[in-house]
Order: structure tokens, then C-alpha cells, then sequence
């Protein structure tokens, strides 16, 4: 599965790179919301979590489902300006069209987009409201709750929703800011620069691991749980980098509005595993006979021919066991004058319970 952007007739002139404060907040939300899926940096929240009073932290568990992996696509610019303010985004989702922020907020709070009724529908259409927030209910009581709140009184929910923004950028998030707005806006004007001079194609899928570009289609796929294709042209494309999404890149096409692909400045990319390479350490440890010479590696560096007299095999087949383990990365094979030694990769093994997560969830 795939979300393509398409870019064939796509004007280059409606590419931006922007830093916004909004989505990084919204960022460390999502990693507080979902420890597990981030944990290289849940820590870092869970410290900053334990400064706020028990209001804020009952806010934030009731409107977790806004920035939980079906992230609202207005805590994103809703227009192209490079330098965002925290207060201009602001304003920009108090400025929505009332339509507008119902859709982008019951997208979130249902938790995907498929099919998702228009807001007039769910405002005004008894039976469609109805079937929404069963929808919602089936899925978690704090969903059917906030979804009854938007369709209330949306406007209500949108002071809610700002209110607590608000109380977020006075309590930690000025000063975590302050000290991010640096690297990430050097990580912006970076990608602004290789932008200007290389294949803009070719840059936007170097973003992550997950992305592929195809030149000769003039696309590029981000692997995703979700499959859409999005036609740029005549469209607006925001690159907005991040400290706190991690490998989970995001990317938001809502009509009318910039599309988004939300990535990580810092993550490095050669370091993300594709699935393909998952599949094959996994597969390369699920042969009984493989995972015993793995075993036996693990204990000291040993050569071909002490593993088939361990093991009971012929040599050929400890080589092909072997070469099996070291093109999944997992073995490294050493030469000791006329001797080479076989060792497993101790980084790369200790990486296989954080590297599967982290490939499952981006």
C-alpha cells in the first residue's frame, strides 16, 4: 500500500519548505499519546508530562485521538508561508471555514478518511450523524464523546481544541520551541537549498526510507497504511520537517488546501529499515538450522569448518546458512590470516526488537 504523489504538470513554484510550531507541538503530543511507538523518545515527554496539573493532563487524554496516528490536518499550515508563527497558525484554524474544521476534525477523531461524509451531512443529516458517531463509539467511548462535542457545537470544540494549544505553548511548549526552532529551521533552509539545485522529485522521496521516486512517471510512493494517489498539479506542496515525529512521516492531501508530507529532520534515513530488510532478517533466524549456528556464533567467532563439525552438517551447507545470515546483515565474517572467522552482528541483533517497531508503525 501506498500514498503516490503525482506530479506530472505540477508547477514548481507552488513548493515550499515550512517550519511550523503547531505541528511540532502537535508532534510531541502524539509521541506522549503513543510511548510505544516512540520509544527512543518517550522518555523525553513522559519528563515533560509530569510538569503539568491534573487539568491539562486530563485535556490532553480526552483530545488525544486529534493527534493519534490519524493525525488533524489543521494542526498543519492551512496556507504557504515559509516563517509560521504559533500565533498566526492559530488564527489560521480559528479562520477555517466552519465546514472545513468539522471535516478535518471528525477525520481525526473517527481515525480515517475513507469515505468520511460531508460536514454538512454531519451536521445537518440525522441518520448520517447517527451512523458517524456509532462509528466512533465502536471504536473507543472517548471518540464517541468528542465526536458528540464537534457536531454540538463546533465552535465550542474549536475554542477547545485552541484553548488547550494555548495552555500547551504557555506551560512548556515556548521554551521547547526555542530550542528546536533553531535546528529545524537550519534543517528547512538545508532542504530548500537541495531543492533549488537538484531533481525535486528525487529530493521529496529522499525525505525517508519509505519513499521511492519514479522519474519517469514523475511520481514518488511513501509506504503507508493508506492507498491514494494525489495529482499535484494544480496543487500547493508543504515539506515541513521535525524533531519529535520521528519515522513517522505523514502525509495530508485535504482538497483545497497545501498537501503536507511532515518528515523527520533527524532521523537518519540510511539507519530506517525498509520492510523488505526486516523480512529477511526475520526470515534468515526462522530456519531451525539457522538459528542454531546463530546461536552458536553468538557465543564466540568460529570458522566454517568448527561449525560443521558442531553441527553435524557439511561444510556447503554451513556456507550457504551462512551467506543467508550475513546478506540479512546479521553476520560478519572476518579474515584472520588464512582463517575467517564468523561473528554475529551484536548492534544489529540488539536493534531487532526497536528496528521491527519502528518498520511496523511509520
Amino acid at each position: 500500500m501506498a500514498i503516490a504523489l503525482q506530479f506530472a504538470g505540477f508547477d514548481t513554484n507552488n513548493l515550499r519548505v515550512s517550519v511550523s510550531p503547531l505541528a511540532e507541538l502537535m508532534a510531541v503530543l502524539h509521541v506522549w499519546a503513543e510511548p510505544d511507538h516512540h520509544f527512543e523518545s518517550s522518555a523525553e515527554v513522559q519528563a515533560i508530562a509530569r510538569n503539568l496539573d491534573d487539568r491539562m493532563i486530563a485535556e490532553f487524554n480526552a483530545l488525544s485521538p486529534l493527534w493519534a496516528r490519524f493525525r488533524a490536518r489543521f494542526f498543519f499550515p492551512v496556507g504557504t508561508e515559509s516563517n509560521q508563527t504559533f500565533d498566526r497558525e492559530l488564527a489560521g484554524v480559528a479562520a477555517l471555514p466552519l465546514e472545513v474544521f468539522v471535516s478535518m476534525a471528525a477525520e481525526a477523531i473517527r481515525g480515517y478518511s475513507k469515505d468520511l461524509p460531508a460536514a454538512s451531512e454531519l451536521l445537518h443529516d440525522e441518520k448520517i450523524r447517527r451512523e458517524f458517531l456509532d462509528t466512533c463509539r465502536s471504536r473507543s467511548l472517548g471518540r464517541f464523546e468528542l465526536a458528540e462535542q464537534l457536531l454540538e457545537d463546533p465552535e465550542e470544540f474549536r475554542r477547545r481544541i485552541i484553548g488547550f494549544c494555548s495552555d500547551c505553548w504557555s506551560s512548556f511548549f515556548r521554551k521547547e520551541w526555542e530550542d528546536l526552532a533553531l535546528t529545524i529551521g537550519r534543517a528547512a533552509a538545508q532542504l530548500a537549498g537541495k531543492l533549488n539545485r537538484a531533481d525535486p522529485i528525487a529530493t521529496i522521496a529522499s525525505l525517508s526510507v519509505t519513499a521511492k521516486a519514479f522519474l519517469g512517471t514523475s511520481e514518488v510512493r511513501f509506504d503507508k497504511l493508506q492507498q491514494r494517489r494525489v495529482k499535484m498539479d494544480q496543487r500547493e506542496l508543504l515539506l515541513i520537517p521535525s524533531r519529535w515525529i520521528g519515522n513517522h512521516l505523514t502525509v495530508k492531501d485535504n482538497a483545497g488546501y497545501p498537501v503536507i508530507v511532515h518528515f523527520s529532520a533527524q532521523t537518519r534515513q540510511e539507519e530506517l529499515l525498509q520492510i523488505k530488510q526486516m523480512r529477511d532478517r526475520l526470515s534468515a533466524l526462522s530456519a531451525d538450522s539457522r538459528l542454531e549456528l546463530f546461536r552458536h556464533i553468538s557465543a564466540e567467532p568460529m570458522t566454517t569448518s568448527e561449525l560443521a563439525a558442531r553441527l553435524g552438517q557439511p561444510a556447503a551447507q554451513i556456507s550457504r546458512s551462512l551467506r543467508v545470515l550475513r546478506e540479512a546483515g546479521l553476520v560478519v565474517s572476518d579474515r584472520h590470516g588464512k582463517l575467517v572467522y564468523h561473528r554475529i552482528d551484536t548492534a544489529t541483533v540488539l536493534r531487532m526488537g526497536p528496528d521491527l517497531l519502528a518498520t511496523l508503525t511509520r
